[in-house]
């Protein structure tokens, strides 16, 4: 009987140190592949982006992710770094931006990251500029989230300004975040989102982050809770997020960085793992890490998930600075160290130093994710006024190209803080970027997309018409202003979102018409068909051309931009006025969102004051470091990975 029970016993005893010994083999082993992901990452991006400035792509989220990893960079790096802020800011006399107000919350967040004085940044308080609400709330949700956070990471004191209308406080800054919940006071309570009903991960997390200090209040943690709640209900069966349609890196970085700031243990809690088809119990970071490219960096989607054209699947620049900080925010939980977005141990845990792993080249030969499809090169990319492009590009300036059996050429690049995606057909002389659609509800129809078309061997002010059906013609509005930034003629036109890229850039779907002189001797108005394969087609008087010209910020069509202009913006957010026409659409919509508000109020009001340039411009910000590149025929199709909701995100999680 002893003898059974003995063995019996040693049976357990076998057992439970069988299983207790696997447990800590694979605990171990995630760490070593976390800290291997985390060397590799920290190496790519110190080789990709040797001189980061002021910028939301090759900027300041590359610096705080290499500063709050741990891994030793050398001190002329981050030196270096705050020189150009400091001469960024004093160039601009301390003014960032008039609009986006993160600009100031995503610089105080880096130089607090390397331990710098933010109160002092070439004779500028950075801190100073956040201290009137109105200007921290322009933007929307997103500024007073990134202020409450890049105020805490320091912890500290709000400047006093007396001449703001709203003096911004913390509380302030949780009661307007608190009032913007989602179905507030209601039993569907729960989540926030830029805009609209449905909770977005994005926003939701990035709110948790914020509020994550304050979880003390019982209005915070009540809000908090319900939005876990739903969060845990949209996680995807992988352990990532969809967020506005597609399963992406950031949403999911976001998530991690978010629950770790709770202090939320994501391996093992319950709500926020999922198990697969498969059977697979997947978490967070399993979401996060299909995404991870070999020899370091992060993909920004799957294949599949990117709409057909590959733009998001290769090594991502946003998606790198998002994965990399948050394996930060998980590498400082499970180290039990201060959480990512609180800095006040910087001046200790700060890592300064020679560090030979980061002069390793980084394995950029066949730099694929788990989708086997990420074939990208990762070298520097090029600067255009502190702008990045999204991808990470070569030191010699040329695009990541990728070139398919048909001799077309396709690459990702970040044109004005924006990532587009660009397919270099071998044959054609056109050019198109796709930069918003309209979302439900709004102004801008849910159905339509606003698309700018280059034609590079066309004269310039001809009239032209986009071929919908064998007798009806849609015509383009042409864009002096963007001609002159192109270089060739440019037209911009709002299209139905079931027209294909391809069609688009297809030239036989246009009619070129020349600009017509009325017959002084009839009242007959001429009309030119010369250029099309269809006399039927319906008679358009081509003898005024202002009927299809547009310039930006001009509603009423008066050919000039002023007040009245602004009185009409505001007419038509009241209802006072109803939009007539998809030409004044996109005249209004200047700062090239998804939607018709404030914002675009203060641009056309700063252009009209001070000549200032609108968002729209940056389209063509890096065509004078492009030009090599639209020599000849090429034909450039640029479109954003579903760009009016990228952009929306792109400036909620890299402008903040």
């Amino acid at each position: 009987m002893f003898k059974k029970v003995c063995a019996i016993f040693l049976s357990f005893v076998i057992a439970f140190g069988f299983t207790l010994s696997s447990s800590l083999e694979s605990y171990a082993y995630s760490r070593q592949k976390l800290n291997k992901s985390m060397q590799e990452t920290a190496a790519l991006m110190y080789k990709t982006i040797p001189e980061p400035v002021v910028a939301s792509i090759g900027g300041e989220w590359t610096v705080l992710s290499l500063a709050r990893s741990g891994i030793k960079v050398p001190k002329k790096y981050y030196e270096d770094y705050y020189k150009r802020v400091e001469k960024t800011v004093k160039d601009a006399k301390g003014i960032l931006h008039r609009m986006k107000f993160t600009e100031y919350s995503r610089v105080i967040l880096a130089l607090t990251a390397i331990n710098k004085d933010v109160t002092d940044v070439g004779g500028y308080n950075l801190l100073s500029y956040l201290s009137d609400f109105d200007n921290v709330k322009k933007q929307g949700i997103n500024g007073p989230i990134f202020a409450l956070i890049a105020f805490d990471a320091g912890n500290y004191d709000i400047p006093i300004d007396k001449k703001a209308s709203v003096q911004t406080t913390r509380q302030g800054i949780i009661d307007f975040i608190l009032d913007k919940e989602i179905h507030k006071g209601t039993s569907k309570a729960g989540g926030w989102a830029l805009s609209g009903t449905d909770p977005d991960p994005d926003i939701t997390f990035m709110a948790i982050q914020s509020l994550a200090n304050y979880m003390d209040q019982k209005e915070v943690k009540e809000a908090v809770d319900r939005a876990l709640k739903i969060m845990s209900k949209k996680q995807l069966s992988t352990g990532g997020y969809n967020s506005w349609g597609t399963e992406n890196c950031e949403s999911t970085a976001q998530a991690i960085v978010a629950l770790t700031a709770l202090g939320i243990d994501i391996d093992t809690d319950s709500r926020f793992i999922k198990t697969d088809k498969k059977g697979n119990k997947n978490t967070l970071m399993d979401g996060m890490m299909q995404f991870y490219c070999k020899g370091g960096g992060f993909a920004h989607v799957n294949e599949g998930y990117d709409g057909g054209g590959g733009s998001g699947t290769g090594l991502n620049a946003m998606a790198t600075d998002q994965g990399m900080y948050a394996l930060d925010a998980y590498y400082r939980y499970i180290n039990g160290k201060n959480k990512l977005y609180d800095m006040t141990d910087a001046s200790q845990t700060l890592a300064i130093g020679n560090n030979p792993d980061l002069e390793k080249k980084p394995n950029n030969d066949n730099n694929n994710g788990n989708n086997g499809n990420n074939n990208q090169n990762t070298n520097q990319g090029n600067r255009n006024n502190g702008n990045t492009n999204g991808n990470i590009n070569g030191n010699t300036g040329n695009k990541n190209v990728k070139t398919d059996k048909q001799g077309n050429k396709k690459y990702t690049s970040n044109v004005g803080g924006k990532k587009v995606t660009t397919t270099e057909n071998k044959s054609a002389t056109i050019s198109i970027k796709t930069i918003y659609s309209g979302e439900k509800d709004g102004l801008i129809p849910e159905n339509k997309k606003c698309v700018i078309i280059q034609f590079e061997k066309k004269e310039k002010e001809q009239i032209v018409g986009f071929k919908v059906s064998e007798k009806k013609q849609q015509y383009l509005y042409y864009s002096k202003e963007l001609s002159k930034k192109s270089g060739c003629s440019t037209y911009i036109a709002l299209f139905d979102t079931s027209v294909e890229k391809e069609a688009l850039l297809n030239v036989d779907n246009y009619e070129f018409h020349k600009i017509q002189k009325e017959d002084n001797n009839t009242d007959q108005v001429i009309t030119d068909v010369t250029d099309s394969k269809n006399k039927d087609q319906q008679q358009e008087d081509y003898t005024h051309p202002e009927k299809y010209e547009i310039t930006f910020g001009d509603v009423n069509n008066d050919k000039v931009v002023n007040a009245q202009d602004i009185l009409d913006v505001q007419s038509i957010l009241s209802g006072k006025l109803d939009l007539t026409d998809e030409r004044q659409i996109i005249a209004i919509n200047v700062s090239m969102d998804s939607k018709i508000d404030n914002g675009d109020i203060n641009q056309i009001m700063d252009n009209f004051v001070s000549k200032k340039d609108y968002t729209i411009f940056e389209v063509f910000s890096d065509k004078k470091d492009d030009k090599d590149s639209n020599k000849k025929s090429s034909d450039k199709e640029n479109t954003s990975n579903k760009t009016s909701k990228d952009s929306q995100k792109e400036d909620i999680k890299q402008n903040d």
